[in-house]
């Protein structure tokens, strides 16, 4: 059994990402508890108490201007430059993990659900689940074969919406790798013509990889390569506030090389990535790299 507890201070800015203007400075603090229920099955439970600044630009001020779905929200609060809001925060998890290894898995499988939501005692009423399957297939002595599959989705519940920097993201390394750190879904276009993502209320991402070791380096497992396919999106509010329908079609593609290194500062995995369906206002990134975890 685990027992933690965290005292944070948090600040975001997305603008070095392809995500339209805002910024968050979040403080707060929470419990947090993890029980095994049996060898493989885990449940984890939790709560928080969060207060989060947010500020938004009504107004282009160098980083482009915040989309009117942002700028609504910040004044059910407060004003269009921003707002404070104040939740009770509580989240709920499953995972049940039968891998045969953590950072280099060949056999096995891993599940997760995830669920987040708001105690209506503060300004925030939202829920928030997601769910991953993962299996891994033994292909001889050396290869291996995964299939991977994430759904996210998200509500408001009393009259409200989801805020806005709650919103799932796609794209990138860990999600659609070839197209930019969280670029893909509904967007906004700004002035200059630039379209930015805003992210949605549901999520969806699968992605099939086959992996071998490296040539040349002999009974080394700290090295491993793949080849990959990958697809996913993200669905939500357009920049006229309108719903958009979950629809297959919308789905990007891309497929690539992978490199995974377990390296003395931590897990490192790079990727070389080629959009294979990119439309228009798509941003792509042939090479990404992540450092600190694994997929």
């Amino acid at each position: 059994m685990s027992f933690g507890w965290d005292i944070y201070q948090r600040k975001v800015d997305p603008t070095s990402l392809s995500v339209a203007p805002y910024k968050t400075d979040s403080i707060g603090a929470g419990l947090r508890f993890g029980v095994p229920i049996a060898e493989d099955d885990a449940i984890s439970f939790g709560l928080a108490v969060d207060q989060t600044k947010i500020t938004t630009y009504p107004i282009d001020t160098g980083s482009g201007t915040s989309p009117q779905q942002y700028i609504d929200f910040c004044e059910q609060y407060g004003n269009a430059e921003g707002c404070t809001v104040s939740s009770l925060v509580g989240n709920i998890g499953w995972s049940r993990d039968r891998r045969d290894s953590f950072l280099f898995p060949r056999s096995g499988t891993f599940q997760r659900v995830l669920l987040e939501g708001t105690v209506p005692v503060g300004d925030l009423r939202y829920v928030k689940a997601s769910y991953q399957h993962q299996t891994y297939f033994p292909i001889g002595k050396d290869f291996a074969f995964m299939l991977n599959g994430e759904v996210g989705w998200a509500q408001g519940y009393g009259g409200r919406s989801v805020p806005f920097y709650k919103n799932f993201f796609a794209g990138g390394i860990g999600s659609v790798r070839g197209y930019e750190q969280s670029s893909l879904g509904p967007k906004v276009e700004q002035s200059d013509g630039k379209e930015d993502a805003i992210g949605g209320d549901r999520k969806l991402v699968g992605n099939a990889e086959f992996f071998f070791p490296i040539p040349g380096l002999g009974l080394d497992k700290s090295f491993r390569a793949s080849v990959f396919l990958d697809a996913g999106y993200v669905w939500g509010e357009d920049e006229n506030g309108k719903e958009q329908k979950l629809s297959l079609s919308d789905l990007r593609y891309s497929t690539g090389l992978g490199f995974s290194w377990s390296s003395p500062m931590g897990p490192l995995k790079f990727s070389l990535g080629f959009p294979l369906n990119a439309k228009d206002g798509d941003k792509t990134q042939n090479f990404q790299f992540q450092l600190g975890s694994t997929f």
